[in-house]
């Protein structure tokens, strides 16, 4: 029997998800310029969320990347992945404070906006204990820590559950 080394075919898109999901920022610097359309890649994520790069971005706290992906690839900064939420709710639940700040100083981004299950950025963070995140948020004056969710939660009965 003869034995045939099968290769499989990674395309550059793969590649440079790949990188981003992996939290491989050099390599996804590398990559990025190299895809066509960057602003259309999106994929699953936990096998669940169809995501898009400034999600992973925002959630990977890559300012430079994720401006550049706004500004020189288009990708919209309000744009929802599956379960509704945006490149702020991630950036949020992943404690990077300069990035929000960015998100909602340079983007306009809102931070009230509620994902499918009425979570705001500060009910994720809340009870994701990103503790600067939470008090960034707060000291904003556009968040409120009594907004219920759609099960009746509050961002402060989340952060006192913890």
């Amino acid at each position: 029997m003869s034995s045939k080394k099968v290769t499989k075919l990674v395309s550059l898109e793969d590649k440079c998800w790949d990188a981003f999901e992996n939290k491989d920022y050099e390599k996804a610097v590398c990559l990025l310029p190299l895809v066509k359309k960057p602003k259309d890649l999106a994929r699953g994520i936990l096998e669940v969320y169809n995501a898009s790069l400034i999600h992973l971005s925002s959630q990977n706290g890559w300012l430079h990347v994720t401006k550049d992906l706004i500004t020189k690839y288009h990708c919209n900064p309000h744009e929802r992945d599956s379960k509704r939420q945006t490149c702020f709710h991630y950036a949020a639940a992943s404690n990077h404070v300069h990035l929000m700040r960015y998100l909602i100083d340079e983007c306009h981004c809102n931070p009230m906006a509620v994902d499918r299950d009425g979570w705001t950025p500060l009910h994720l963070a809340a009870y994701s204990g990103k503790s600067a995140a939470v008090e960034y948020l707060l000291s904003t004056g556009k968040c409120d820590p009594l907004a219920k969710s759609n099960g009746g939660d509050t961002p402060f009965k989340l952060a006192k559950g913890r």
